[in-house]
């Protein structure tokens, strides 16, 4: 439980030490069969955060302890789980999930309900102002529900994430915020672009806003 508690602790604050991550996975892999369902999800989740590819430890063996106790997971276990099976899709491991409990995992991350801040709906709002087509909280193909989806007359997709308070400690990304963009932006293929709260709180007027955010977005190209 120690090793599983440290693990999710140092990846939830986005502290990710490979030295760190490589010691403890052969020491987990020894005790899986001691292991709890929650244990379980949060060593999955914490390497999928780390994305530190560990075959010793994720194998056929995690699987089927997975997969033993598929009725015990929470809904956020499950969620949980499914980041773990899109890092798993991110590798190219092979390594799957039971198609039932990969189901259940899908149906929990993607129910998750979600609540558009005040910071959203301003960056939201000034985008559109900008003249930018975009799409307000799209569901991805992977899962995962962004902000705003920003598409440009050449084709070119932009995820838009306003990332509050809660999105950061130390205005260090959270392992939740780092695993999101990276996953979208490998498994969907779309580019995202952070609007952190700070830097938006900084910003006076319309015009400051929009010019902002229209640096953000063109990534070196014209817009």
């Amino acid at each position: 439980q120690e090793l599983s508690n440290t693990v999710w602790a140092c990846a939830t604050v986005g502290y990710t030490d490979e030295r760190l991550f490589s010691a403890f996975a052969p020491v987990i892999g020894s005790k899986l069969d001691e292991c709890s369902e929650q244990e379980l999800t949060n060593i999955a989740w914490a390497y999928s955060v780390a994305n530190l590819p560990r075959q010793d430890l994720f194998n056929e063996g995690y699987v089927g302890a997975l997969a033993s106790n598929e009725k015990e997971f929470s809904g956020e276990q499950l969620s949980q789980l499914h980041q773990w099976q899109l890092w798993q899709q991110e590798m190219e491991s092979g390594i799957e999930l039971p198609q039932s409990l990969q189901a259940k995992c899908r149906n929990a991350f993607t129910s998750r309900g979600y609540s558009e801040s005040k910071l959203q709906n301003d960056v939201v709002g000034e985008l559109k102002a900008a003249g930018l087509d975009l799409d307000e909280e799209v569901l991805l193909g992977s899962g995962y529900r962004i902000d705003a989806l920003v598409e440009f007359s050449d084709g070119r997709k932009v995820a838009v994430e306003v990332d509050g308070p809660s999105h950061f400690i130390d205005r260090r990304p959270t392992g939740s915020s780092t695993l999101k963009h990276r996953q979208v932006a490998r498994l969907d293929r779309i580019e995202v672009v952070s609007v952190p709260y700070w830097e938006w709180n900084e910003l006076k007027n319309s015009e400051t806003k929009q010019r902002y955010l229209r640096v953000k977005l063109s990534n070196g190209q014209i817009m």
